[in-house]
């Protein structure tokens, strides 16, 4: 997951990809992502907001959740791990180290079906603190964005480019 991870702030930006690797969910947008051999690793889907926080999530292909979080305050080494809050009210917090992927975005893996993720899903404001900031979060369409991410992952689980 980390090395699909590490090139997910450049997603956006990324060259022309067939039309079968990308979807969009609302305002989040997503794509499948392939390796040097052309195997599917994982699938990526942001909200992206340049001038703010972004938020976004990845999945593998062995169905592995992080979530992205990557906002401009933030000056960060990638590669380096940071310890992470992730915190719902009514919902019993998670500590986790999260990997630093890019000078201004952290990958926190998350338990996928677990009472956080269902209701980060719901729409549930919520917060992420790093020891740089605190982050307090609700973005619109989480659910969906969430859904078609798995359904992205299903669809291309087990194919490389060559099948598609």
């Amino acid at each position: 997951m980390r090395l699909w991870a590490l090139t997910y702030l450049g997603l956006m930006l990324a060259a022309a990809t067939p039309a079968g690797d990308t979807f969009q969910a609302g305002d989040w947008k997503g794509r499948a992502n392939f390796n040097d051999q052309g195997d599917f690793t994982d699938c990526t889907v942001l909200l992206p907001d340049p001038e703010n926080t972004t938020l976004g999530f990845v999945m593998t292909s062995g169905s592995d959740l992080g979530m992205l979080i990557a906002d401009p305050v933030l000056k960060l080494k990638p590669g380096q791990g940071r310890p992470t809050l992730v915190h719902v009210e009514g919902v019993d917090s998670l500590a986790a180290m999260a990997d630093v992927v890019a000078d201004n975005g952290i990958l926190i893996p998350l338990e996928g079906g677990g009472p956080l993720v269902r209701a980060i899903s719901e729409g549930q404001e919520f917060r992420v603190t790093v020891r740089e900031k605190e982050f307090t979060l609700k973005r619109s369409g989480t659910g969906k964005a969430l859904e078609a991410l798995k359904a992205c992952v299903e669809s291309h689980r087990g194919k490389s480019r060559i099948d598609l």
